[in-house]
């Protein structure tokens, strides 16, 4: 058995399109893409276009098996994390370093017990030393991804220890977070909230 995370990893770069435009059938010709390869078609059109270098981390395993089938080849059989991951993605972005966790959920919560705790911490640390870090979070039954930065993240967390929700609500993101604009190219332009919220004098986004 190998116990290798359960996730699609883009490992090439998405061919680029005749007209990047943003496409009014955007629900109908992206049916059945996920939260994950929404963000790496992203960080693929941004680095195509020399805005950014963001790349979904490497989960860290350690091999313990390899079967060799042909000379030629060979198969991993079983493997295991070597150590816990951090974040989802990072990467630079005008010069500074960039590091965020991605999570989608269904319904109008999205509950603490999908985040680790070393997690929301590695984001912290992160922030203080000068990077940006924040969680990009999809609402499915809403179709809304949204910037929640790691400040009001980690208050909402500690609050949880002390009698407050276990969740992030919808309506409390989408009141006191940023809503990020999707489309086309790039279908999650998380880069657009990054702008406002750290590179421009006026922060009110």
């Amino acid at each position: 058995m190998i116990n290798y995370p359960n996730r699609k990893v883009v490992t090439t770069l998405p061919k680029q399109s005749t007209n990047e435009q943003k496409s009014p059938n955007i629900k109908k010709s992206r049916l059945g893409v996920n939260f994950e390869d929404m963000i790496n078609d992203s960080n693929a059109y941004y680095l195509r276009k020399d805005l950014a270098v963001i790349h979904k981390k490497p989960t860290p395993i350690q091999i313990t098996k390899v079967d060799y089938p042909k000379r030629s080849s060979a198969k991993i059989t079983e493997a295991f994390y070597k150590v816990p991951s951090t974040t989802d993605y990072n990467g630079i972005y005008k010069g500074k370093y960039i590091d965020f966790e991605a999570k989608s959920c269904n319904g109008k919560s999205f509950t603490f017990n999908n985040l680790y705790h070393h997690q929301i911490e590695h984001l912290k640390l992160v922030e203080k030393h000068g990077g940006i870090s924040f969680l990009l979070i999809r609402y499915n039954d809403f179709e809304e991804v949204y910037i929640v930065p790691t400040k009001m993240l980690y208050e909402k967390y500690q609050e949880s220890f002390n009698g407050g929700r276990k969740s992030l609500a919808y309506s409390f993101v989408k009141e006191n977070a940023y809503l990020v604009p999707t489309g086309y190219a790039p279908m999650v332009d998380y880069l657009q909230i990054i702008d406002n919220l750290y590179f421009k004098e006026n922060k009110d986004v």
